[in-house]
C-alpha cells in the first residue's frame, strides 16, 4: 500500500500577514530597545530639550539619560493609534512628553552598516537593520 502526502503551500495572503506580524513584533522589539540589530537615536531639538539649561555639563548628561528613559517608558506603554498604522507594523507614534508633540518611527535597512538602503526583507532579523527615531513634531 502506497501513502502519498500532499503538502499545501501557504496563500501568498497568509504570507503577507505572517510578514507583517513578523515586522510589527521587531519594530516592537527595536522601540522597547531589546532588539540587538537597531539603534535609537534622539534629534538634536529634542536631546536639548531634555537635557534642560543648566550650566553644569554633568546635570544635563543626567538629564539628558532620565528624559531618554522616561520617553522610551511612556513610548512603549502608550498605544498605537491605528490611523497611524495603517499597514500594521507599527512603525510610527505619537506622544505628548513636557507639553510637547513627540513623534517616533522605525526605519528598517539592509544589514550592511551603511544604512543606505531599505531592507528587502525586513521581516527578518538577520538581514535587516532598525533605526528608531524619537523627535519633536517641529523636527519633522
Amino acid at each position: 500500500m502506497t501513502t502519498s502526502v500532499t503538502t499545501i503551500a501557504p496563500s501568498p495572503d497568509c504570507q503577507v500577514t505572517t510578514r507583517t506580524a513578523e515586522v510589527a513584533r521587531l519594530n516592537d522589539a527595536a522601540r522597547a530597545g531589546t532588539l540587538a540589530n537597531s539603534r535609537t537615536v534622539v534629534t538634536r531639538a529634542l536631546a536639548d530639550l531634555l537635557a534642560g539649561d543648566s550650566d553644569d555639563p554633568a546635570i544635563r548628561q543626567v538629564r539628558l539619560f532620565q528624559g531618554q528613559c522616561a520617553l522610551r517608558r511612556l513610548i512603549n506603554e502608550t498605544p498605537i493609534d491605528p490611523g497611524n498604522d495603517p499597514h500594521g507594523e507599527r512603525d510610527f507614534g505619537v506622544v505628548t512628553y513636557c507639553e510637547r508633540k513627540i513623534f517616533w518611527k522605525v526605519d528598517v535597512y539592509e544589514n550592511d552598516g551603511t544604512y543606505s538602503w531599505g531592507a528587502e526583507m525586513p521581516w527578518d532579523a538577520k538581514t535587516s537593520f532598525r533605526v528608531v527615531t524619537i523627535m519633536l513634531a517641529t523636527d519633522y
